[in-house]
């Protein structure tokens, strides 16, 4: 390439101060897209996503495969084999739990909200005639006694919400679901009071939470006293309908509230609590996630834990001690929640390994200092570009250096994401980098023409310096 003719001695090049203002302000272009990035929560960034979700779930290593997490599913077989539909009845939620309760697992995680009492038609009539008879005195009687009791007897078995809250007390540390009543949650009654239990005490103020919400939906009293704890089932979804946070906390009225994952995680290691907290509370309450391998969390059909005999080998190995997450997967009754990739999962799932990226502190960075690493490190690429610039002199070498800034910028970025889990934004110096060498292209271009021209002047004036054709 033809390298820039320099100016004559002892006088300016005009044209220099406007590249150089040019340069300037595609340098800019790519600090503030940067800049703006940071301000809205850090990386990935809208023009970007895509390219984190193929780092994310192709290059990024996953989450390996669990050997305490378990999925007992709500499957197509167990509703076939239970002949009923979902939701369901609370009976048969009570036969659950006891049937996990014998298998002495660590926690049971429930992605279900019991939020209406079960039907109770049957039982208020029951009760009306129960009390007809004692007040008709029948009851003082052998026979009316023996018919009291039979009735009471009765009673209890059909009432499914007193059986439910039963086996949830028996059960090993039962974490019930709840719902952060957003836009996006299907209309339901708010627990009276907010929240109940305790606030979490977050290491950052609540109002900076990423999930706000005035009310919680819970289920009902008596199941949800006699569980060990409830979380939030909500999930954030970006704006494309791709869910690449986790929200461990959720700011209810003003006070914290648990994510599912997070309130089990706090009552399978409670001397941790202080650690879980401080890492739930990164990037505003809901970090990144690191997605799973595939396959990554064994199953079991509900329909095998109901008729398992009692001490089965096959299931107390597949249960025992191990951190067991509840919900449905049947065909049409989950939703399912597409994560980066365009990987389809039924919720329960991603409860299941934010868990683990909890526990494990493999969860993804992108706000506070993360996202000011970012800014510093998009400047630091493009003023190093922008110097090159002005030494260089030709214009192969100007792009030979935007090429060499693009590839050790795009590497950094991405060992930055593999091993401290930093993710800073990728595009906005790439896309400083291109509009700093399109306007060095074009600066060169013209310059290049202003030369040829002077040229072809010289010659028209001077024919005698024309170079001759060969004959």
């Amino acid at each position: 390439m033809t390298p820039l003719p320099a100016p004559p001695s002892g006088t300016a090049d005009p044209r220099r101060p406007r590249t150089a203002l040019w340069r300037t302000l595609g340098a800019l272009v790519g600090l503030t897209m940067a800049v703006v990035t940071a301000a809205s929560g850090g990386a990935p960034g809208f023009l970007e996503r895509a390219l984190y979700d193929t780092a994310v779930s192709r290059w990024l290593p996953g989450v390996p495969k669990s050997g305490d997490l378990v999925l007992v599913e709500v499957d197509d077989r167990t509703l076939a084999a239970l002949g009923e539909r979902w939701p369901l009845s609370r009976s048969t939620w009570a036969r659950v739990f006891r049937a996990l309760a014998a298998q002495r697992p660590a926690a049971v995680a429930v992605d279900v909200v019991f939020d209406q009492p079960g039907p109770r038609d049957a039982l208020e009539l029951g009760e009306d005639v129960l009390q007809a008879l004692q007040d008709s005195g029948l009851a003082a009687q052998p026979a009316g006694a023996a018919l009291v009791a039979r009735l009471e007897t009765r009673l209890h078995e059909e009432d499914g919400d007193a059986r439910l809250a039963e086996a949830l007390s028996e059960g090993q540390g039962v974490i019930l679901g709840a719902a952060a009543l957003t836009t996006d949650v299907p209309v339901m009654a708010p627990m009276e009071g907010g929240a109940p239990g305790e606030p979490l005490a977050l290491p950052l103020p609540v109002e900076s939470l990423r999930l706000q919400t005035p009310a919680v939906a819970g289920s009902i009293a008596p199941l949800r006293l006699a569980a060990r704890g409830s979380g939030t089932l909500n999930m954030l979804v970006d704006g494309d309908g791709v869910i690449r946070r986790y929200p461990y906390a959720v700011n209810v009225a003003g006070r914290a509230w648990p994510s599912l994952a997070l309130a089990t995680a706090l009552q399978l290691m409670p001397e941790r609590s202080a650690s879980l907290l401080k890492l739930a509370a990164l990037d505003h309450g809901a970090p990144l996630m690191r997605l799973p391998a595939p396959d990554w969390l064994p199953r079991v059909s509900l329909a095998d834990v109901l008729a398992a005999e009692p001490g089965s080998v096959g299931l107390d190995l597949a249960l025992r001690g191990k951190t067991v997450f509840v919900g449905v997967t049947a065909t049409g009754l989950h939703g399912q929640s597409t994560l980066p990739g365009q990987v389809a999962v039924p919720g329960v799932e991603i409860h299941a390994f934010a868990l683990d990226n909890l526990r494990t502190g493999r969860l993804l960075r992108a706000s506070g200092m993360v996202a000011l690493t970012g800014v510093l490190e998009t400047a630091v690429v493009l003023l190093a570009f922008a110097l090159l610039c002005r030494r260089a002199r030709s214009m192969r070498a100007v792009l030979g250096w935007a090429l060499l800034l693009g590839v050790l910028h795009g590497v950094l970025v991405g060992w930055m994401a593999a091993d401290p889990g930093w993710v800073v934004p990728l595009v906005p110096a790439w896309v400083g980098l291109l509009l700093m060498l399109v306007v060095d292209a074009v600066a060169r271009g013209e310059e290049l023409g202003r030369q040829r021209s002077a040229l072809r002047r010289l010659f028209a004036r001077y024919p005698q310096a024309r170079p001759s054709s060969p004959e």
